[in-house]
């Protein structure tokens, strides 16, 4: 086949010359390099992940579509001042309604987290203390 791979010129001379026929053949062709085992097997692997990467991006095109959507409508939203007022005051209200919320929860965590420290502290000081 390789024979068939040969190709014809035609090359002309000036006016009142005869065309001369050239043939040409191709350069040598390279050595493929041989393929390992391991570049075998990360084709393979390749192969046989390709369908999950693709199942992979068909789920999570709504929810990156969505995330852009929201990002592109905080950035708007960030450049009108009113918006930021709006949300400056409705941070205030927010702060206000949380406020007995963070107060009942530092109520009921407090005396544990006083309790665990009396702990530590005599944990330390019984290691420090030299026995008799």
């Amino acid at each position: 086949m390789r024979a068939l791979h040969t190709t014809l010129a035609l090359e002309t001379g000036g006016a009142g010359t005869q065309a001369v026929v050239v043939a040409r053949r191709p350069v040598a062709e390279r050595a493929e390099p041989a393929v390992t085992k391991w570049e075998l097997l990360r084709n393979m692997a390749l192969f046989l992940s390709a369908p999950f990467v693709g199942l992979l991006y068909a789920i999570l095109l709504p929810f990156v579509g969505l995330g852009m959507l929201a990002w592109f409508a905080a950035r708007a939203m960030a450049e009108s001042t009113k918006v930021r007022e709006a949300l400056h005051a409705g941070g205030k209200v927010v702060a206000i309604a949380a406020a007995p919320l963070a107060g009942l929860a530092y109520l009921i965590a407090l005396p544990f987290i006083g309790l665990g420290m009396l702990a530590w502290f005599a944990a330390t000081a019984m290691r420090a203390a030299p026995v008799k």
